[in-house]
């Protein structure tokens, strides 16, 4: 049995197709969400110069992160860190070669996100409407103060928004019965 190589990337900030010129630190998670360990070796905030780094691992599954910085508050056991990459997942097997790109959104993108599951909480019934709208609206502003949604798949919400609401009229008309994910 041989050791996988895998080239991790991490994309331009909301670029999904460019390459970071900054260094970043990767970390390996196995399959439970912990940090991966083998062979004595945590594999945790591995420094990616450049946006890239080559990892030699053993055949398995793996779940990628990077942040761009940290600090250290307890050595070996807690760290801080700023801005976090898109998770990635790798499945990797004997003696192959994998790459993988882990996106870099803006702060605007990733709180714009978090106001939609907000939001989609409150549909739940998991959280009460008046703490998510004390939440949202800070957040909003937050958001607003550095630039708006309108990047990358983000500018695009006004889009997605009408064809989804295109597909359910035709949906209820019987013109049209889309298929929906099993739940």
């Amino acid at each position: 049995m041989g050791l996988s190589t895998l080239n991790v990337y991490v994309s331009k900030m909301d670029d999904p197709c460019g390459i970071s010129d900054r260094t970043w630190y990767v970390t390996v998670y196995d399959c439970s969400g912990k940090v991966f360990q083998w062979c004595n070796r945590k594999y945790v905030l591995i420094p990616a110069r450049c946006g890239h780094v080559q990892i030699k691992l053993p055949p398995g599954c793996y779940y990628l992160k990077a942040v761009w910085g940290f600090t250290v508050i307890r050595p070996g056991s807690a760290y801080r860190v700023n801005h976090f990459t898109d998770a990635g997942i790798v499945t990797l097997c004997c003696d192959s070669h994998q790459c993988i790109k882990l996106f870099n959104p803006s702060a605007h993108r990733c709180g714009y996100i978090y106001v939609r599951a907000i939001r989609d909480l409150v549909k739940q019934k998991v959280i009460k409407r008046e703490l998510a709208k004390q939440t949202i609206n800070l957040l909003e502003q937050v958001i607003e103060g550095v630039g708006g949604p309108e990047t990358f798949e983000m500018g695009h919400e006004k889009e997605i928004n009408k064809l989804l609401r295109q597909r359910l009229k035709e949906e209820k008309d019987g013109n049209e019965k889309p298929e929906r994910p099993s739940l």
